[in-house]
This record gives C-alpha cells, structure tokens and sequence, in this order.
C-alpha cells in the first residue's frame, strides 16, 4: 500500500477492523492475553519491586501548548493542569507514580516533527523500511532492574520503530516485562506477540494495559485497577 492510499485513521489506528481482539474504538481493554513467554504464558509477574522497576515509555504529544488545538493535536495529548502530555507519557506517570518506579523517556536522536502530516510520513515510511531509528541514549544501570514497563502509540497497527531499536539495543534476559499502549481503537495491536518473540529471554505479560485516546480520562482508576491485576 502507497502513502498515498494509507491514511491518517490507519496511522492512529483507527482502521475498519480492529485487531487483537480490542473492543470498539473509545473502549481500553484489560486483561487481553494474546502471548506467551518461551516458557508458556505468562498472565502474571510476581510481585512488583519498586526498587528494581523501571517504566520506559516513548511519546510524542504534538503540540505544547494547551490552547487552540486542532483535532489531531487533542488526539495525541492529555492537558493535566495546565500542561501538555502525551497520552502513553501520561499513562507513564501515572504507572511511576503508583508503583513508585524510576521513569526514562524513549527518544531519538533527531528530532522530530510535531507536525502530524509529516510525523506520520516518518512513521510509516520507517515501518516499510524495517529501519531501526538511532535512540539518544539508554537507561542508566539497566542490568539492575528486574520488572521494565515499555509504554507506546499504536501507529500504523504496530508499535513505532524506535520501540524496536530500544528492545534491540539492551538487554532483557531474565528481566519481566510488561507492556501498555495508547490507541485509537486498536489495543495492543498484536504487539505483545511481537514484543515475545523478540525477547526469548525475557518474561513477557500477556496482561497489557491499552487504553483508548477518547478515554484518558478515565486513565487514573483503569491504571490503578490494571496495576492490581498485576501485583
């Protein structure tokens, strides 16, 4: 399929069928089991050790500022007092706040656009590429956590490409992870499959959190309760 004929709805995730088994668009789902480790499935870590949990996540609001913004911009953002958030940032904090976890941002070396046209023509055009875009940096003293939450958009049906690179370029034997992803009517988009098959070493969750754009509201109650499910 030719840029010309995707369109900004696949981008956010907003196509006719929605995978995954995710509800219809404006609903988040729980509990989705839709991978296994190498081991068999794993539905739940053991408890979760805030001094060794790490939740990293890659965002990109496309607008700072709270005021005017157009549908696209309200799309890919959360305003909490006054200050602008992406929506898988905004899950971020509320994950960090509740578990009392270290926070680290995902993010590439060169900027990128806020603009949504061109931000979605960098996305799909590194999705047809399989390119792994260059991160500005890693976790400090990765070796030392034990749990690692990896947050993302769905775009394009996938997670973005710098989540690969991030996944590649460090180290996850023996490590937990768990997943959660922001979207526009696509959950997890078959990404804990993916993400399983690319760390064999790791315990994958299959219990992801995803939650739709048109719900963040309801963001603070539907990440307490997922964190529960968890440990």
């Amino acid at each position: 399929m030719t840029n010309a004929t995707r369109t900004r709805r696949s981008f956010l995730g907003l196509g006719a069928a929605l995978l995954a088994g995710a509800g219809a668009a404006g609903c988040s789902t729980l509990g989705i089991s839709d991978s296994s480790t190498a081991s068999g499935p794993a539905e739940a870590p053991k408890p979760i050790d805030q001094s060794r949990t790490l939740v990293t996540y890659f965002s990109m609001p496309e607008t700072d500022d709270p005021d005017g913004m157009s549908d696209d911009e309200a799309n890919s953002t959360h305003v909490v007092d006054g200050k602008v958030l992406g929506n898988t940032q905004y899950v971020a904090r509320l994950i960090a706040q509740r578990t009392g976890a270290e926070l680290f941002r995902i993010e590439t070396a060169k900027t990128l656009p806020r603009n949504h046209d061109e931000l979605e023509d960098i996305a799909l055009a590194w999705q047809e590429a399989d390119e792994r875009p260059k991160l500005m940096s890693k976790p400090a003293n990765f070796q030392d956590y034990e749990t690692v939450f990896v947050g993302y958009p769905i775009w394009w049906y996938e997670m973005p490409m710098p989540i690969h690179t991030f996944l590649e370029e460090n180290d996850f034997t023996g490590k937990t992870v768990i997943l959660f992803t922001t979207h526009g009517g696509n959950g997890l988009s078959g990404t804990v499959e993916t993400v399983t098959d690319k760390l064999p070493d790791a315990t994958v969750i299959s219990n992801g959190f995803t939650i739709s754009r048109d719900d963040m509201d309801d963001a603070p109650g539907e990440v307490r309760e997922w964190l529960e499910s968890v440990g």
